[in-house]
């Protein structure tokens, strides 16, 4: 009897086009375990940041337009909190790149700094450095003693930024990172 009545209850169902529907949930079920959210670290306009050169750039190599890679030199705090560790990548870019020449002409190197890469945020920097090669004046004069006219051929030192070298930049406007992760024990 009670499977007659079930048939009928399904058929009648099937025959109306109803769909039914499962009963709500409690609240208690629906909700879920999500972490709070965590507010982003603001590094402020102008704090200063230390980096070191990665490797050389030269006015012998390198063009207006290259871009070299730097690193954080030493970490930066925001609130307490770790915000550029040592090691975070930095880019610069060669602006001028003057080679050296003749008659003990020196180089001439002009770069600037461009971006943090924070886990794929970009923290906008300024600074800029600026090298310029020996004279080869005295190479030049001992060149001319000893080789005549052909010692005006002695060329000048190359501009470098030699790898190891120490810049400083600033933040140019208060830019949003994520906060790190804390570490799981």
């Amino acid at each position: 009897m009670l499977g007659a009545a079930m048939a009928v209850l399904l058929s009648g169902t099937a025959q109306s086009g109803a769909i039914v529907e499962p009963a709500a949930a409690p609240d208690s079920v629906l909700a879920t375990a999500t972490e709070p959210a965590v507010a982003p670290l603001v590094l402020k306009r102008d704090t200063p940041i230390h980096f070191m050169v990665i490797s050389e750039v030269t006015t012998k190599a390198h063009t207006p337009g290259h871009r070299f890679r730097l690193r954080v030199d030493k970490p930066v705090f925001v609130d307490g909190v770790l915000a550029l560790p040592v090691g975070t990548i930095a880019w610069g870019e060669v602006l001028a790149a003057k080679k050296s020449g003749n008659v003990g002409k020196s180089g001439s190197l002009e770069a600037r700094l461009l971006y943090v890469d924070v886990n794929g945020y970009r923290v906008p920097i300024s600074g800029s450095n600026t090298a310029k090669g020996a004279g080869g004046g005295a190479e030049t004069a001992l060149g001319v003693l000893a080789l005549g006219p052909f010692g005006l051929l002695a060329k000048g030192n190359n501009a470098k930024i030699k790898a190891g070298e120490l810049m400083t930049g600033f933040v140019e406007q208060d830019t949003e990172i994520p906060r790190p992760k804390a570490a799981t024990p």
